[in-house]
């Protein structure tokens, strides 16, 4: 089952440390921005970035018909 995992991204302005974080329907979703070359992560030189994975549910998995 796959969970919604938010991605949390840490880097520098100035003297200030700044963060945001973004939502995504996959932990590997989350992973491959994170780890990836010129994504977002990349794109603001990120310092520091990490995945949580939450307990919400992102896809079900349906049960099967049965045929009685």
């Amino acid at each position: 089952m796959e969970y919604y995992t938010l991605l949390t991204i840490v880097y520098s302005i100035a003297e200030h440390s700044v963060q945001f974080s973004v939502w995504f329907p996959s932990e590997a979703e989350c992973w491959d921005v994170l780890l990836g070359t010129g994504t977002i992560y990349d794109q603001v030189n990120g310092e520091a970035g990490y995945c949580d994975i939450s307990e919400v549910a992102s896809k079900l998995v349906k049960p099967k018909l049965r045929p009685w």
